[in-house]
C-alpha cells in the first residue's frame, strides 16, 4: 500500500514537472508585442505635439502618426490570429519608424521656430522703429482717408503680431506682421512721396525766411517767422531768434492756400494788420495778418485761368495768429494756433506792420526725417 502511494506521487511530481516545462515552453514560444517601442513612439508624438510640430512639420508630423496608425493596425491584425503564429515584426517597425520621424519633427520644429522667432523678433523691431522714427510727422501729413484707414490697420496688426511672439506663436507672428508691414510701408511711402513733393520749394522757403531775419536785424525790430514742418512759431529780434512757440494749422497744411474753405494754412511774406484783444475774438488773443496779398491775389486769379481751382471758387480771407492752441494736431480752418500762454507773449511783443513769413521748413526734409 505504501508502495502504491509513493508511486502515484512520484506520477504526479513528473506530469506537473512535464506540464511546468510545457507551461514554460509555451510561454518562450508566445510572441511579444512590442510594448517599449510602442511607449517611445507614443512619447515622442507626444513631445512632437507639444512643440506645435503639427504646425511648424506639419508633413513630418503626419507621418509620425500615420506610422503609429499602422503600427496599431499591424497589432490588432496579429492579435486576431492563432497566439503562437503572431508576429509582431512589422509592429515594432512601424513603432520605430513611428519614433523616428516625431524625433525629427521636434528637432526641426525646434530649428524653425527659433528661426521663425528670430524673423519675428527683427520684423517688429525694425516696424516698430520705422514707427517711432516717422509717426509725429506722419500723423501731420494730409493723406486720404483709405490710406489712414490702411496705416491704422497695420498698427494694430503690429499689435497683435507683438501679443503672438509673447505667446510663442511664431507662425500667426509671422503673417500678421508681414501684413502690417505691407499697410504701414505703403502708407508711409505715400506720405515720404507727398513731402518731397512738397519740399520742392524749399530753396523759396529759404529766401524768404533769410530776408524777413535779415529785415529784423536792419529795423532792429521784430519779425514773426512760422515753419509747418515741424510747427513752430519763431519771434526774432534785431536779427536773433528770441523766443519759439509750437503752432498749429489747418488740417490741410501742406502747401499754399488755394481758396476759401480748403482748410489750408496760406505760405508768403505777411504782417500784421491787426491786433485783437480777450473778448474780441474767440480764440483767445488774435493777430490778423493782410492775407490775401497783392501776390496771393495774383495767383489766386493764375488758378483760375489754369482751371486748377473751380472758376466759381472764391479765396480765403481771416487769417490769423490766434490762441487756444495746444490741442496736439492740426485743426485751424487755415489760421495758426498758439497755446494762451504763448499768444499772450507774442501780443505783447509785436505790433500792427510787424512782418509774419509762413514757410514750409526751415530744415532740409533729410534732416528732419533723421530727426524723428
Amino acid at each position: 500500500m505504501k508502495r502504491s502511494w509513493i508511486k502515484l506521487l512520484l506520477t504526479v511530481v513528473f506530469v506537473c514537472v512535464i506540464l511546468s516545462g510545457l507551461g514554460w515552453l509555451f510561454i518562450k514560444l508566445v510572441p511579444e508585442p512590442p510594448m517599449k517601442e510602442l511607449e517611445e513612439a507614443r512619447a515622442a508624438i507626444s513631445d512632437a505635439r507639444n512643440h506645435n510640430s503639427i504646425i511648424y512639420s506639419a508633413k513630418i508630423f503626419k507621418e509620425s502618426r500615420n506610422f503609429y496608425d499602422s503600427a496599431m493596425i499591424a497589432w490588432k491584425t496579429e492579435n486576431k490570429r492563432f497566439i503562437l503564429f503572431r508576429d509582431y515584426e512589422r509592429v515594432r517597425k512601424f513603432a520605430v519608424l513611428s519614433e523616428k520621424k516625431a524625433s525629427e519633427a521636434t528637432k526641426r520644429t525646434i530649428a524653425k521656430a527659433n528661426d521663425m522667432k528670430a524673423n519675428l523678433k527683427n520684423d517688429l523691431d525694425r516696424l516698430n522703429e520705422e514707427v517711432k522714427s516717422f509717426e509725429k510727422i506722419f500723423s501731420s501729413v494730409p493723406l486720404p482717408q483709405d490710406m489712414k484707414k490702411k496705416n491704422a490697420k497695420g498698427k494694430l496688426l503690429l499689435k497683435e503680431a507683438e501679443i503672438a511672439y509673447e505667446k510663442g506663436q511664431y507662425v500667426g507672428g509671422n503673417v500678421k506682421v508681414t501684413e502690417a508691414g505691407e499697410y504701414i510701408t505703403e502708407s508711409y511711402e505715400m506720405a515720404r512721396s507727398k513731402l518731397s513733393d512738397y519740399f520742392r520749394s524749399y530753396q523759396k522757403w529759404q529766401d524768404w525766411a533769410r530776408v524777413t531775419i535779415n529785415e529784423s536785424k536792419q529795423n532792429n525790430s521784430y519779425a514773426i517767422l512760422v515753419e509747418k514742418v515741424p510747427g513752430l512759431c519763431h519771434v526774432y529780434y534785431n536779427g536773433v531768434r528770441k523766443y519759439t512757440f509750437d503752432a498749429e494749422f489747418g488740417e490741410n497744411w501742406m502747401g499754399d492756400k488755394m481758396s476759401r474753405g480748403d482748410d489750408a494754412t496760406p505760405e508768403g511774406r505777411y504782417m500784421i494788420t491787426r491786433k485783437l484783444a480777450n473778448g474780441s475774438t474767440k480764440y483767445y488773443k488774435a493777430l490778423m495778418i493782410n492775407y490775401p496779398n497783392e501776390q496771393d491775389l495774383a495767383e489766386f486769379k493764375s488758378r483760375i485761368r489754369s482751371g486748377v481751382i473751380p472758376s466759381n471758387a472764391k479765396i480765403g480771407d481771416l487769417i490769423e495768429i490766434h490762441g487756444e492752441g495746444g490741442k496736439g494736431g492740426n485743426w485751424t480752418k487755415g489760421c495758426i494756433a498758439l497755446k494762451n500762454s504763448d499768444i499772450d507773449t507774442l501780443y505783447r511783443l509785436v505790433s500792427s506792420g510787424t512782418p509774419v513769413t509762413i514757410i514750409g521748413s526751415t530744415s532740409p526734409l533729410n534732416q528732419i526725417m533723421s530727426a524723428n
